[in-house]
């Protein structure tokens, strides 16, 4: 009997056995995880806290604009993968779609720069500037960040003069505003006295500028890295290149100032131009002093009439100074918007303007050999010398001179069929005319995407000057006075009577060939008007000119 049951109880006491144990194993399992949980949860409330002594959460903050630019990111690339899915270029739905994806994609990256602030608002605004190859819905939605800054902490300008000097403003100062005049992505400036009585401008970087500096790069570098292995046409990584090396110099106010200097020795032969003095004892890194100007934007056309003051001059001459930088110096402002060029009576003479440059954290150096084949390209134009608008046009590797020609004058650079002139304009005529105009922006825009990034640049700067001119009305002719600089440029010595009479000989023939040639342009223009104005033709003056924003 005992063999019979002693099966069936081993088997019993077995299986009571391992239940037991399992039973004993369930709450063993549990305290483990939650052991593990709780221990995680007080390392990460550690770590926070500890960050918070230490950092001001700024290693947490860091975290948050990393999962926030990597969810965007991702969210951008679904968004290009899954509408454009099946669809392919030129079959009507590709090209209707697209535009919808970039303004969705471009509305996810502003609020993205908005909400982690700034290194991705310059960067923003860095993409949005790069207008001849970003597409047009990002340029447009990404300029929104141009008048945008961080909202920073009450106190923050205090600490950081405690931190940087030792004192805060008001015992540096004889006086401090610590209301901001002016704000941007990377610091404000405050109006301030100093204690001998002079009126002073206070540029303060915002303080955590520099710690979030490279952490948010690597973020935005790894990111756009990601995108481009994600998606095989992505080539926009040399922009953020490009930028990075810039911003680490605006980073640096020391930099800034020694900047301003140098213009104000290229450009002092010009009574009409000013730079404010760098207040170098209480200048650093971080903190600029300069000269305070009480002035108004060039932009500002209320006020400089106001001042009796004449608008044809002002642009002659901003036109002149930026032309001496560019063709002459070859130290050149990268940025000459509004904002950054005011207008006043001179101190010294009240009958004259002045203008004043502001904001030298960006320039451009130039090599002398691009300066000298710029000129003698400009040069070339006026005389007609296609030859050598060729040559210099390849020695500054762009293949295509006629429209890089275009592109500096923003005008034809011929003007065709103007020998006949009619009493009316044909719809045969008004067709050419339009596809001549579409023709000349599809070929601009493929020599701007492959030109060298110097000349883009200065294209950039021409092209704001001249939006400044246009807003005045365009009273001076920007091609004529731009050309005069060159010429000058080239011509700077005169060392005896056989130099200065070829000298003589050839400003007189190049301003005779300038005057020609504005002639021809005025008559082209002035005949398109006409018609227009009796009615003989709709309004053509768009097919006149050739208005490209770089």
């Amino acid at each position: 009997m005992a063999k019979r049951f002693w099966p069936i109880f081993n088997v019993t006491s077995r299986r009571c056995f391992r239940s037991s144990r399992a039973t004993q194993s369930v709450p063993r399992k549990r305290s483990i995880t939650r052991g593990l949980t709780f221990g995680l949860t007080g390392s990460i409330a550690g770590a926070v806290t500890y960050d918070g002594l230490a950092n001001g959460f700024e290693n947490v903050q860091g975290a948050q604009r990393f999962l926030r630019s990597f969810a965007i990111g991702l969210s951008i690339s679904f968004d290009y993968a899954w509408s454009l899915k099946g669809l392919r270029e030129g079959d009507g739905l590709y090209e209707a779609v697209l535009p919808k994806v970039h303004l969705r994609s471009a509305k996810k990256l502003l609020d993205g720069c908005l909400a982690n602030g700034g290194l991705y608002i310059k960067i923003g605004q860095g993409v949005a500037a790069v207008n001849h190859i970003i597409p047009k819905e990002y340029v447009d939605t990404l300029r929104q960040l141009e008048d945008r800054c961080l909202t920073r902490q009450p106190g923050e300008v205090r600490s950081l003069f405690v931190e940087d000097f030792g004192l805060p403003p008001e015992e540096i100062f004889a006086s401090f505003q610590y209301e901001a005049i002016a704000a941007a992505s990377l610091a404000q400036v405050f109006r301030a006295v100093t204690k001998s009585g002079e009126q002073v401008a206070v540029k303060v970087q915002y303080a955590d500028l520099r710690k979030r500096f490279d952490g948010d790069l690597r973020t935005i570098i790894f990111l756009q890295r990601l995108v481009a292995l994600l998606h095989k046409n992505y080539n926009f990584g040399w922009i953020i290149d490009d930028l990075q090396g810039t911003l680490r110099e605006e980073l640096d106010f020391v930099h800034e100032g020694k900047n301003a200097e140098r213009c104000a020795k290229d450009l002092e032969r010009f009574d009409y131009v000013y730079v404010p003095k760098v207040l170098w004892n209480l200048t650093n890194e971080r903190i600029l002093t300069t000269e305070f100007i009480d002035g108004c934007k060039v932009s500002d056309r209320a006020s400089i009439e106001e001042m009796q003051l004449d608008l044809s001059e002002i642009d002659k001459q901003l036109f002149t100074a930026f032309g001496q930088q560019i063709f002459s110096t070859g130290f050149v402002h990268a940025d000459p918007h509004p904002g950054n060029v005011f207008v006043r009576k001179d101190p010294s003479n009240k009958k004259r303007m002045q203008l004043v440059l502001l904001d030298h954290g960006l320039y451009e150096q130039l090599a002398p050999g691009v300066r000298e084949n710029l000129c003698r390209f400009w040069e070339a134009i006026v005389l007609r010398d296609h030859d050598a608008m060729q040559h210099y046009s390849n020695a500054l590797n762009v293949a295509d001179y006629r429209t890089f020609a275009e592109i500096l004058l923003q005008r034809p650079l011929e003007l065709h069929g103007t020998g006949k002139f009619s009493t009316r304009l044909t719809e045969q005529d008004l067709s050419y005319m339009a596809k001549q105009a579409k023709e000349h922006f599809d070929r601009i825009m493929g020599t701007l995407k492959s030109m060298p990034r110097n000349l883009i640049l200065i294209l950039r700067n021409l092209n704001t000057i001249r939006s400044i001119a246009r807003d005045h009305g365009d009273p001076v002719d920007r091609p004529r006075v731009l050309a005069r600089c060159a010429l000058a440029a080239l011509c700077p010595s005169r060392r005896n009577v056989r130099n200065f009479l070829w000298i003589t000989f050839r400003k007189l023939r190049f301003e005779f060939l300038l005057w020609r040639q504005s002639f021809h342009y005025w008559i082209v223009s002035y005949y398109l008007r006409l018609l227009t104005r009796v009615g003989r033709s709709p309004d053509t003056s768009h097919l006149m000119n050739i208005n490209i924003e770089v």
